[in-house]
């Protein structure tokens, strides 16, 4: 019978090691997230009270309960963890209120867009109409541009561009305009019908 050969230490120590180094990796990962997570918060309860450009680093560190250096692990600025904040909302909703490609369903958009922004009205609410309102609308309209140059124009009449602008603000504005009324007063469907009315009556109208 041939002696059994002991284990190589080599890899013992390096399989030893790999798991050590990746029990301190998820550690480490978990208080990542759990502090990028408390910056944004933060970031959303301030802008409830004043606006954007008065709210320092300082005092979203303050309000997450975050070290000054920490932040600067996740973010290089507070202009970047805003942006962290808004792009996926923004995104999404972009994608809510663009037709899908050859369905011509300006209306179920529309219908899904107001659904999901009454699902998030709080954070809507801060988003839009709080301290970052002018910035959101700005991201708003940077990727409803990059969107529609993907998409055939509405009508001939109108360059492309143009008509992203009206329509995103049309929507924009009303959307912010809902957000600022009592809650429960306007439906979702009755937003949404208010916006396919104006936005036909304002860029679809004839070709």
């Amino acid at each position: 019978m041939s002696e059994r050969s002991d284990p190589n230490p080599d890899l013992c120590d390096t399989v030893a090691h790999s798991t050590t180094t990746s029990g301190r990796s998820t550690a480490k990962d978990a208080r990542a997230a759990r502090s990028g997570a408390a910056l944004r918060d933060a970031l959303l309860r301030l802008l409830g009270s004043k606006p954007f450009d008065q709210i320092t680093v300082r005092d979203i560190c303050a309000e997450a309960g975050v070290h000054y250096a920490t932040f600067f692990r996740h973010h290089p600025g507070k202009e970047a963890l805003l942006e962290s904040v808004a792009t996926d909302q923004i995104a999404a909703s972009v994608a809510l209120t663009l037709p899908i490609k050859d369905a011509g369903d300006d209306r179920g958009s529309l219908d899904a867009l107001c659904a999901y922004v009454e699902d998030h009205r709080a954070l809507w609410s801060i988003l839009l109409n709080g301290g970052a309102g002018a910035a959101m609308r700005e991201e708003w309209l940077r990727q409803a541009r990059v969107v529609a140059e993907t998409r055939e124009a509405v009508r001939s009449w109108l360059p492309k561009e143009l008509g992203t602008i009206c329509s995103t603000s049309l929507i924009v504005e009303t959307i912010s305009w809902w957000l600022r009324q009592p809650e429960g007063k306007w439906s979702a469907a009755q937003v949404a019908d208010i916006l396919d009315r104006l936005i036909s009556a304002s860029t679809f109208a004839r070709d």
